[in-house]
């Protein structure tokens, strides 16, 4: 599997797991050269997971002065390198982090004690602390601090400005105002957020990606979540297609964490191919979520590709990966399976906004708008942003909670209230979506994959309902119902139209109740339209209201088998309504169609004919026109033989007389295939 370059984008976050070790700095180097051309910013964030030290302790200073080197050279000069640490950073990562152009830390966060791990402090340490520094134009006396513990930081005011010193003989050269203490000698320099920022170590105070991205002036939705990624990895593809359903999801999840968790695989890709109209709100949520927090964006980089639809809640599944990738008619989100709660609307909104869309890196609003039709979606212009100004989307809500919200100016409305989010590739505002791809070939050629990703296949009985939902397997059951009518009344009393009905309509049931359409009440619909058509059939004389509300107890119970839904509340289930009615139409239409022409014919073929005509058609031979002709006897005719007529020869009886072999004789009556002759 080959990674030629990184999907095109101007900002990239690169998900980097502390202690950084040499194998972790190797793979950001490779990542790092396959960025492409238009990359302008990448933000470097130093995660440290739930099962390693204390702050990210444990990484290399070797390995780290190597990177914090690479990251600060001529080579990279035109990328803007920004570090972000969510959680407390300690050890030698600290270089890696000051190598950047700018830092970012959350405001619960601690950031210093370079050296904590090193058991002497050595000149080479101090050299390669002191040049980063300088290279970042930053306080060498503060990250002196950082490095060695032993020296006090002082803040000195001066009447040019403020400095910084680890040592009192400053006071002597300048005309001192006043003197700060800021971290006595003997204690480790570490640094809150707040006083980070007063003395400019850090750039900026963020506690999640998205407002990170912001801070930065970058739109959240255009930024990509990278994992480093290693030589030896592989991708794998998992398909979500049709309905969602609690149990399709949780099936799903099984397979990818027993894929992640096999050592062997090493994946580092994965791709959701999407092509559902939602039907779970729940399970969708759930599935996210997994997404998010159960897979490790710095190991596994995540995709969807959708080539039709992945509407409704199944949009929420596709913003939890890291990019989406659209078909050239796909649609993203609308109307779909299912209509949600106020509960359910409410839960989800809650959700999305206090997890998922941080661990997304997206604006929550967005992200809710896929479940919340009453969400509105704004386009908004940073008007305090240099050069161009970047503009997003989101709702007046989240512009509300936003810290520098009076940057921002509200341009137009891009989702109206009453409505659910809709992306449609090639129409009206394109965001979220990151590329586009015809075919999945297209798809693997974005990404550098080689050969077709691992598939985690469901299991066989899932697959086969799967193929025997399809439309077309459904109309061909519905085509044989009819035609089991058909046949039982063209052919009553026979059976085999009863059987094939019996049989055709129990297949029909049994893949919509698997594949979730129907439950306990459309089999109980038609079990009471079937009991009414025979109480008006072997009961009741005539035809009345139980034989018409039994056609149309049958008929609606089939209807409604066919969908996930009783009465249409919105655009996508009127449509699929349309749709369950054309079939069952169609199927009927075409089958009486065939069995009207099929009638005709046999009616030409069975049409009744007059005696002679009978009697014609039911002949061997027409020997007429040899009546009175005359010829000789090829055989002796005792009573019968053969004569000869011309250079024909025919069978022939006597009159009752004894002729010999070549007498001459003569046709005295045919009938049918019966030759009389008599001796001339």
């Amino acid at each position: 599997m080959l990674y030629p370059v990184i999907v095109s984008a101007e900002a990239v976050l690169l998900d980097v797991e502390l202690p950084i070790r040499a194998e972790t700095a190797r793979s950001v180097t490779k990542t790092l050269e396959r960025l492409a051309p238009g990359t302008e910013t990448v933000i470097i964030q130093f995660r440290i997971p739930a099962d390693a030290d204390m702050f990210g302790r444990g990484s290399s200073f070797g390995v780290c002065y190597e990177l914090a080197s690479l990251l600060t050279s001529e080579k990279y000069q035109h990328i803007r390198f920004a570090a972000f640490m969510p959680q407390s950073v300690q050890g030698h990562a600290v270089l890696a982090a000051l190598a950047c152009k700018e830092r970012i830390l959350a405001d619960h966060a601690e950031f210093g004690a370079a050296c904590i791990d090193e058991p002497q402090i050595t000149d080479t340490i101090r050299h390669a602390y002191t040049e980063i520094a300088r290279r970042r134009a930053l306080p060498v006396d503060i990250v002196t601090k950082m490095v060695d513990p032993a020296l006090p930081l002082l803040q000195i005011e001066t009447e040019s400005g403020t400095v910084f010193s680890n040592t009192d003989k400053a006071e002597n050269a300048l005309a001192v105002a006043e003197k700060t203490v800021l971290i006595p000698a003997g204690q480790q320099g570490i640094f809150t957020a707040e006083l980070a920022r007063q003395i400019h170590l850090i750039d900026l105070i963020a506690n999640d990606k998205t407002a990170a991205a912001r801070g930065l002036g970058l739109k959240p939705d255009d930024l990509k979540i990278t994992p480093v990624l290693s030589e030896t990895g592989h991708a794998v593809r998992v398909d979500v297609i049709g309905l969602i359903n609690s149990d399709k999801t949780g099936t799903v999840m099984r397979s990818i964490q027993n894929h992640l968790n096999n050592k062997e695989n090493n994946v580092n890709f994965l791709c959701l191919y999407i092509d559902s109209p939602g039907g779970d709100l729940e399970a969708s949520l759930a599935f996210a979520s997994f997404l998010v927090t159960e897979i490790d964006p710095a190991k596994v980089r995540t995709a969807a590709y959708i080539p039709k639809e992945a509407r409704s809640d199944a949009a929420l599944i596709a913003a939890a990966c890291g990019e989406i990738v659209l078909g050239p008619a796909a649609v993203l989100g609308d109307d779909g399976a299912a209509v949600f709660s106020a509960n359910q609307i409410a839960d989800a909104r809650r959700m999305i906004k206090e997890s998922l869309a941080k661990e997304a890196a997206r604006s929550w609003s967005v992200y809710a708008a896929f479940a919340d039709p009453e969400i509105e979606i704004c386009e908004w212009e940073n008007i305090k942003a240099e050069g161009s100004r970047p503009l997003e989307y989101f709702s007046e809500e989240e512009w509300s909670e936003m810290p520098n919200k009076e940057n921002w100016t509200k341009k137009r409305t891009v989702k109206p209230k009453g409505q659910l989010l809709k992306i449609e590739q090639g129409k009206g505002v394109q965001f979220l979506a990151d590329r586009t791809a015809k075919n999945f070939a297209e798809f693997k050629m974005l990404y550098g994959l080689e050969a077709d990703p691992m598939l985690v296949e469901p299991a066989w009985t899932d697959q086969l309902v799967q193929y025997l939902s399809s439309p077309d397997t459904v109309f061909m059951v519905l085509y044989l119902v009819w035609a089991g009518l058909l046949i039982e009344g063209m052919f009553p009393g026979i059976g085999i139209g009863s059987f094939l009905v019996i049989a055709a309509l129990f297949f029909f049931f049994w893949l919509a109740f698997l594949g979730g359409t129907a439950n306990w009440l459309e089999i109980s619909l038609f079990l009471f339209g079937t009991a009414c058509l025979l109480l008006e059939i072997f009961v009741i004389p005539g035809f009345g209201i139980f034989g018409i509300g039994g056609i149309i107890a049958v008929v609606v119970s089939l209807v409604l088998a066919s969908q996930t839904f009783i009465i249409p509340q919105n655009s996508y289930q009127y449509q699929q309504m349309k749709h369950a009615l054309g079939v069952f139409v169609a199927a009927g239409g075409s089958l009486l169609l065939l069995g009207f022409l099929l009638s005709k014919t046999l009616d030409r073929v069975n049409k009744p004919k007059d005696a002679a005509v009978i009697q014609d058609t039911e002949r061997l031979a027409n020997y007429d026109h040899l009546a009175g002709q005359r010829g000789h006897s090829a055989t002796p005719l005792v009573p019968a033989g053969k004569i000869r007529i011309g250079a024909d020869l025919y069978d022939a009886v006597s009159d009752g007389t004894l002729i010999e072999r070549d007498n001459p004789v003569e046709v005295v009556s045919v009938t049918g295939y019966k030759i009389v002759v008599r001796k001339i």
